[in-house]
């Protein structure tokens, strides 16, 4: 495969000599292409799918909940709740002395989730084993302190207000953080 400056691999990645941050970010955008060819190959939407991953716990949640847990918008939440149900994915209910009503997973739901995650869990446990022990563990250490104080830099996203997001929580250019 030739590789262009619009679609670098790792080995050309890893021969540029780019500054940290920049050379994390063109990691990041081949890792993000290879993850985007494998969910083309998934039966579930992206929607549907965090939707499951939510009630992958087994908890039942009101719409605000499932609004709160996944910093969505309440629109954005009915559609997707919606579409999920109409697939057979979720489903409503009401519990007796609850003024709201809760959303769970079906067992198909659950089904479908096991089996359209397996599939991802199976590449990364593949890619894992080609490091070896040592580095498999010293990547996972260090990635997640990496996610970590990414965040701390990033700050909690809870301090943008829901009006400055869009309906896939995203801020708002012009929003400002309080």
């Amino acid at each position: 495969m030739v590789a262009s400056s619009a679609d670098p691999s790792s080995a050309d990645l890893s021969r540029t000599p780019l500054p940290p941050g920049r050379r994390l970010a063109a990691e990041l955008l081949v890792f993000d292409r290879q993850r985007h060819a494998v969910s083309l190959r998934s039966t579930l939407a992206s929607a549907e799918l965090r939707l499951l991953w939510l009630f992958s716990d087994g908890r039942a949640r009101t719409m605000r909940e499932i609004a709160d847990e996944l910093r969505l918008e309440q629109s954005t939440v009915n559609r997707q709740v919606n579409g999920a149900i109409q697939a057979g994915h979720l489903y409503r209910f009401e519990e007796p002395g609850s003024p709201a009503r809760l959303v769970a997973a079906t067992p198909e739901g659950r089904e479908r989730f096991t089996v359209e995650t397996e599939l991802v869990l199976e590449l990364y446990d593949q890619a894992l084993a080609s490091l070896g022990d040592e580095d498999r563990s010293r990547l996972l250490e260090l990635f997640g302190r990496f996610v970590d104080a990414y965040a701390d830099a990033v700050g909690s996203s809870a301090e943008v207000s829901p009006a400055a997001r869009d309906d896939r929580g995203r801020r708002h250019l012009g929003a400002s953080s309080r």
